[in-house]
């Protein structure tokens, strides 16, 4: 059974057709200026908080699965939610449906770009924005660590991953790799080794 067909079995909250799916990403990707944080935020907001089509562990899993691929991170996590929501059919909506509106202004953008930026009062608007998209990546981030981190372990690892990549400069993907290798010698082995102790006669 797909995960999506599972979720629809325990009777989770879901898009009722393509079309609505389609819609809800053609939004967000509509109004997802400013790079993965902006989007996720978005993507947090339309499908976790407002319609509980999916949850906070569920975005975090998506980025957490991405970022050991190459390409747009944030374009797989549309792909990859998508998925959950409606299965190959809705990944493909979904993907689609989010680069839509970006492929377009990007024609557009490309086309007047030397005018617009050449223009003296463009500066301060252009700061704000960056600011603003700052926010939205920090708030995103607080919301989605506060759902996934639930101890110090968990904490730590978050932290040192922190150090890793704005400090030291190491790739997302070595971080995730290590992260889920600490989180195996942290977490699974202890298990294990308690269950082998409670077993032993």
């Amino acid at each position: 059974m797909e995960p999506w067909e599972a979720s629809l079995a325990r009777g989770d909250a879901r898009p009722g057709s393509l079309v609505t799916l389609g819609w809800v990403f053609l939004h967000i990707g509509a109004v997802a200026f400013g790079g993965l944080g902006a989007a996720l935020a978005l993507v947090e907001r339309e499908l976790v908080a407002k319609r509980q089509w999916l949850t906070a562990a569920d975005v975090t899993e998506a980025l957490t699965y991405t970022k050991l691929l190459p390409g747009s991170t944030v374009v797989q996590v549309v792909a990859y939610l998508g998925y959950k929501l409606g299965g190959w059919p809705g990944s493909a909506m979904a993907t689609v449906a989010f680069v839509l509106p970006s492929a377009l202004l990007m024609l557009v953008l490309a086309a007047a770009y030397v005018s617009v930026t050449a223009v003296p009062a463009m500066r301060p608007a252009i700061n704000g924005l960056t600011a603003a998209v700052v926010g939205i990546l920090l708030a995103t981030t607080y919301r989605l660590g506060k759902a996934n981190i639930p101890d110090r372990i968990t904490l730590g690892i978050a932290l040192a991953s922190v150090v890793a990549g704005a400090v030291l400069g190491v790739s997302a993907a070595v971080i995730v790799v290590i992260a889920g290798l600490l989180g195996v010698g942290l977490y699974a082995l202890p298990l294990r080794k308690q269950a082998a102790q409670e077993d032993t006669p």
